[in-house]
């Protein structure tokens, strides 16, 4: 059985008790979470949020990209017919702070472990103004292709901020720090960001979401930096979010040293995750 047969088995698993899982999560919210939520989803769009799995909760997420739209529209169905890359994920709350997560992608077959620590939290009577965590993510290529394993390895690190402003706008900043033991055949690689978010809430189940990878210094050569743009939507249970990218990854280090393609430019392509809570 093949990734994708693999991810759309997960979808199917995520229509069926919609209403349960949904009741228990509103339930876990209003218990254990009186902070300000900035955002729906622990990830905007590739990007962490400041937001964070609830203790004893896990956390299952689909996130598909296809090819460029558009090239060879007609050929790839708006780049339908062209899987990029699948990562499937599964996080999981320790504490209401706390959270270690484990995922694999298509892509090189990269398998990641990360973790999110919440240092401060926005709170409704203005004390705290913003929220603050921590991530770190650690890549290994498990592709076979005759390297060493540390060769194989990726760490990266940030610090996220987000504000949520009034109802309808939040924003994000995450510093962020990535390195490659080995990169294709530029050796190590060191790479940072000030990466950027925003989400903008339509409705109680529509929102607008960007975000932007400004890489700052040098960079891999070839590479431009990456945007997206994208839409929630709170149904039940889970959270679908659809979008638009200029970048087939889904992990973060990876997306500041891979992204050969300009969104303005019309290079650009479909893509979504799936969000989907289970109380443990």
């Amino acid at each position: 059985m093949n990734i994708i047969k693999i991810s759309t088995l997960f979808t199917l698993l995520y229509v069926s008790g919609a209403g349960i899982v949904q009741a228990q999560m509103e339930r876990e919210r209003a218990d254990v979470n009186p902070s300000v939520n900035a955002f729906w989803t622990p990830t905007l769009i590739s990007q962490a949020t400041t937001e964070h799995i609830p203790a004893r909760n896990l956390n299952v997420t689909i996130m598909h990209s296809f090819g460029i739209a558009t090239r060879d529209v007609i050929r790839d169905f708006f780049g339908f017919d062209n899987v990029q890359n699948v990562r499937l994920g599964l996080d999981v709350g320790l504490t209401d702070r706390w959270s270690m997560g484990i995922g694999r992608s298509s892509q090189l077959n990269v398998v990641d472990i990360r973790t999110k620590y919440a240092l401060m939290r926005q709170d409704k009577a203005g004390t705290k103004p913003v929220s603050i965590s921590l991530k770190g993510d650690l890549g290994i290529i498990t592709q076979t292709n005759n390297r060493p394993l540390e060769d194989d390895l990726s760490t990266f690190g940030s610090i996220i901020i987000s504000r949520k402003f009034n109802d309808m706008f939040s924003l994000m900043a995450a510093p962020m720090y990535a390195h490659f033991n080995r990169l294709g055949a530029t050796g190590s690689s060191d790479l940072f960001s000030v990466g950027l978010g925003s989400s903008i809430r339509l409705s109680n189940r529509f929102t607008l979401s960007a975000e932007y990878y400004p890489v700052i210094g040098d960079r891999i050569e070839g590479t431009k930096n990456a945007f997206s743009l994208g839409l929630d939507i709170q149904t039940g249970g889970h959270v679908f979010q659809l979008f638009f990218t200029s970048t087939e990854w889904h992990l973060e280090q990876y997306v500041l040293a891979n992204n050969d393609n300009q969104f303005w430019s019309g290079d650009f392509r479909f893509g979504f995750n799936v969000n989907r809570i289970f109380g443990l």
